[in-house]
């Protein structure tokens, strides 16, 4: 496996902090989940909960290890002092001050360890004047502008039906301790990685961020609905049974308009600029074609014969029972202990370095469950560790 010998210090609850170890986890390190009592990650509490058993815990940390503990406690801050002089990398994704306020951020724990990388994921990064404000997934979409492109162009901004902020700063995250760890053979030293919930979301703009500047104000890319008011015929459109999309750039419009039996409207509509004058009229035009054809399958099929790019729009509980997903790893079953056999998504990414998608990895764990496991391997005897538990200073739970 990639990571194979780098021991991780997780610090981290909920989502996006997790996604980011989750990774981790698959390509090798030794992650040890640090969770607080008496409940431990509070996304233990997030659905679907079945016998005390949340899924949602299951699916983003597999393969991790839990250490149960009390934060208020004196005891744990110097226990996890201890733990992080032999990591390679500490990730936490606290609200401003937290760590802060028990000397466990990294300054001091990068004082002791030299080599260790800290990676950090918050609201709006560590600096700025902005800093020491709490954020979500949610204020990463508002904030970055994301919101504001989503939805109808007389309706309310929407965010996405997912946690694209946290997702996409976990990845961030994943990728840069990467980075980190790759400078680190070459130097010798760690680093400090400050990850926001709303800059990558701002990266993924193509035209709201460069368009107004370079038009000196003239372009504002504005809400437009289930149609890209930039790309025309681009967007949802309804098919003969379903929604189904199109992206139909300059090469492919001599495409579609030899699919539709229409190659006049090569020249009548030549430019990206003639297409989104009349953008209406053109899809109107081209749903009512699509909708001509028996089923969306056949609509599909045609499509894909003149290559011309298209997708059904997927219900996500459909799209885990499609072969694809299966065939890619990126929707898989593993077994859990309350659970049984449940679906979770896999891993975005394909190396040879790591395990086939079918390999199975070790279940989530429960509250503690890796408690004496882990303090043994720090060096703790089994005195100490008896000692840790009798004053409450570990905890565990089945959870």
């Amino acid at each position: 496996m990639l990571l194979s010998g780098i021991r991780v210090l997780d610090l981290t609850q909920y989502l996006s902090g997790p996604s980011c170890t989750r990774l981790l986890a698959a390509f090798g390190a030794d992650v040890i989940k640090v969770e607080f009592g008496p409940g431990g990650d509070p996304s233990r509490t997030l659905p679907v909960v079945r016998d005390g058993r949340s899924a949602y815990y299951v699916q983003q940390n597999r393969g991790k290890r839990s250490l149960g503990v009390d934060f208020s406690r004196p005891e744990t801050l110097e226990l996890l002092r201890e733990l992080a002089d032999r990591c390679d990398v500490v990730v936490e994704n606290f609200g401003p001050g937290v760590l802060e306020r028990r000397g466990l951020d990294q300054a001091p724990l990068r004082g002791r360890n030299p080599r260790l990388i800290f990676a950090s994921i918050s609201g709006f990064g560590r600096t700025g004047s902005l800093a020491q404000l709490p954020g979500y997934d949610l204020i990463g979409q508002a904030f970055s502008g994301m919101m504001h492109l989503t939805g109808e162009p007389d309706g309310a901004p929407q965010s996405t039906g997912s946690p694209i902020a946290d997702f996409s700063a976990g990845l961030v995250c994943f990728a840069s301790i990467g980075h980190a760890l790759f400078a680190r053979e070459r130097t010798g030293v760690g680093d400090f990685i400050d990850v926001s919930l709303v800059e990558p979301l701002v990266y993924m703009h193509s035209i709201a961020v460069m368009a107004p500047s370079a038009s000196r104000g003239e372009y504002r890319q504005e809400r437009s609905g289930r149609h890209f008011g930039a790309v025309v015929p681009s967007g949802t459109f309804r098919g003969p049974g379903g929604w189904v999309v199109l992206q139909v750039l300059d090469p492919q419009w001599p495409r579609l308009c030899a699919a539709m039996g229409r190659p006049e409207l090569v020249e009548r509509y030549g430019s990206a600029g003639e297409r989104a004058a009349d953008a209406e009229e053109i899809n109107t035009m081209v749903e009512r074609w699509m909708q001509s054809f028996p089923s969306d399958e056949a609509l599909l099929a045609h499509l894909a014969a003149h290559r011309v790019p298209a997708a059904p729009v997927l219900d996500a509980a459909d799209a885990a029972d499609h072969p694809w997903f299966r065939e890619r790893g990126i929707v898989r079953d593993v077994d859990d202990e309350v659970l049984g056999r449940i679906a979770v998504t896999g891993l975005p990414m394909h190396l040879d370095g790591l395990a086939p998608p079918g390999e199975v990895d070790p279940p989530a764990p429960f509250l503690g469950q890796h408690n004496e496991e882990v303090l043994r391997e720090f060096g703790f005897d089994a005195g100490r560790i008896a000692a840790l538990e009798a004053a409450g200073v570990v905890v565990a739970a089945r959870m």
